[in-house]
């Protein structure tokens, strides 16, 4: 998905991007080797051991005043709202997934795993500890939250 994605969008800097693929929880990533880091829905597969991991990570690869950004689903506060998401999520998304993408499971828990993990705050602390700024914030009426910021430059 990554290598069509450069292609497609990027292909007049793609000799610019480099592909890493790595483990986030034992990564062999260099010291401040990264200029900004990125998560789209992948927190809430996580556990807290895990995400203090990972803040500890993306501090440590981050170069000084450099950014981050990360967003993840999460169940909206408005009880009306809330239940129309988990309905899509926990039915419709699989239901999709299951006739359109030929039953690649990749959507079956998402439901569960976002009821589980609430929202980035508790994630945006574990950052806070490590040393970055962060801003935490909710986004499309309250369906997801995220975390962004910047490692302070040390001077």
């Amino acid at each position: 998905m990554h290598q069509k994605a450069l292609e497609r969008s990027h292909s007049h800097r793609a000799h610019k991007i480099e592909f890493i693929e790595d483990d986030v929880l034992a990564s062999g990533l260099k010291n401040e080797s990264a200029e900004f880091v990125i998560s789209t829905f992948g927190l809430k597969t996580f556990n807290s051991e895990q995400h203090a991991e990972l803040a500890r990570l993306v501090t440590r690869v981050l170069q000084a005043g450099d950014v981050f950004s990360m967003i993840e689903a999460f169940d909206p506060k408005e009880w009306w709202l809330c239940t129309l998401y988990r309905f899509y999520l926990k039915k419709i998304l699989p239901l999709v997934e299951k006739v359109l993408l030929r039953g690649a499971q990749d959507f079956a828990m998402i439901g569960t795993y976002t009821t589980i993990f609430g929202d980035a705050s508790q994630f945006a602390d574990m950052l806070r500890a490590n040393g970055l700024n962060v801003e935490f914030k909710t986004y499309f009426f309250g369906c997801a939250s995220g975390v962004h910021g910047i490692k302070p430059s040390t001077k």
